[in-house]
């Protein structure tokens, strides 16, 4: 699947969720609490250097827990900024989100590196991976694909037609 096709997935997936959930039901900024979910995969990461295997299923559980969270987070984090009507603040928005995102993977960024290495080199952790990508590739095939492109005056059909 092309980056497109990806981002139209999340973007897709996050409003949805967003949506489901009534909006924001907390006080923290939506880029915040992806912050927050970052950090936490950061740390997971962080403690399972020398044991991959285990790792890579906390990071599975963590993202069963939390994916829609995740997507949700993202969904508001977009919203929230093309609400803003003046080009500036909402420019000015957007950075702030991006920072905010990127912060813990910068502080993280070397052990995150180490963790996956690891999982590289044990081939029990390394085929969990394997599976889970190719498992999760299917998946995003099987709903989202489609032969013809999709614009937004055919998306109501595509989405009938890919579900």
């Amino acid at each position: 699947m092309k980056l497109k096709g990806w981002l139209f997935t999340a973007l897709l997936a996050g409003g949805v969720t967003f949506a489901m959930r009534g909006g924001c039901v907390n006080n923290s900024a939506p880029d915040e609490e992806l912050a927050d979910h970052f950090e936490e995969m950061c740390s997971i990461a962080s403690h399972n250097i020398d044991s991959p295997k285990k790792g890579v299923q906390k990071l599975g559980r963590y993202m069963g827990r939390h994916l829609d969270d995740i997507l949700s987070d993202f969904g508001a984090t977009i919203v929230t900024i093309e609400k803003i009507d003046d080009d500036r603040k909402h420019d000015e928005r957007a950075r702030l989100a991006r920072d905010r995102m990127q912060k813990p993977w910068r502080s993280c960024q070397r052990d995150w590196e180490r963790f996956w290495n690891a999982v590289e080199g044990d081939q029990e952790a390394a085929e969990l991976v394997n599976r889970t990508g190719e498992r999760l590739g299917r998946t995003f095939d099987i709903i989202f694909s489609s032969k013809d492109g999709v614009d937004l005056k055919t998306l109501p059909d595509h989405i009938i037609n890919a579900i």
